[in-house]
């Protein structure tokens, strides 16, 4: 085997075992559901749970291997969805159960209606003290040039430098 043959199937080793690994960790969140339509469904429920195993994870993406939360939250998801049961119910069914830290955003309305204001809240706050120190700033900036040029020099100085320049 020559040298390029070599390292030419060591490259396509390597890339076969990066496609199974990415492959393999992908499919570790997947639903058992084959149809399309309610995998779908799965998924679109999945995220908008949170794993509750103490990782803080969207549920569709926990990848704990066993996760004695995520496993048993996809099978009751699955069986739901089995029953016929919509998108909502599902969910509302897992905020009887725990609460609303099982959202994996917060609802805007109440209190959580904070969660959804003060991120544009904060933004405006440090906009505005952006420009209000910039302001402050370029105001001392524009003051101190204007006080260099309000000290004239000497004209005597002047012409005595002007001459010596000359030559």
């Amino acid at each position: 085997m020559t040298l390029s043959a070599r390292a030419s199937s060591l490259l396509l080793l390597f890339a076969i075992l990066f496609v199974s690994a990415v492959d393999a960790s992908a499919q570790s969140a997947k639903t058992t559901l084959r149809d399309p339509a309610q995998a779908k469904r799965f998924n679109a429920i999945s995220d908008r749970l949170v794993c509750q195993c103490g990782c803080n994870m969207v549920l569709r993406v926990c990848n704990h291997q066993n996760c004695p939360s995520a496993i048993p939250m996809r099978h009751e998801i699955e069986k739901q969805i089995g029953e016929g049961q919509d998108n909502d119910a599902i969910v509302a069914s897992f905020v009887a159960k725990d609460g609303l830290k099982v959202l994996s955003t917060p609802p805007a309305e109440g209190f959580d209606l904070a969660a959804w204001v003060m991120p544009g809240f904060a933004l405006v706050i440090g906009l505005f003290a952006a420009w209000y120190f910039a302001a402050r700033w370029a105001g001392k900036r524009k003051l101190a040039v204007a006080g260099a040029n309000a000290a004239a020099v000497d004209p005597a100085l002047r012409a005595r430098i002007e001459d010596e320049l000359k030559g």
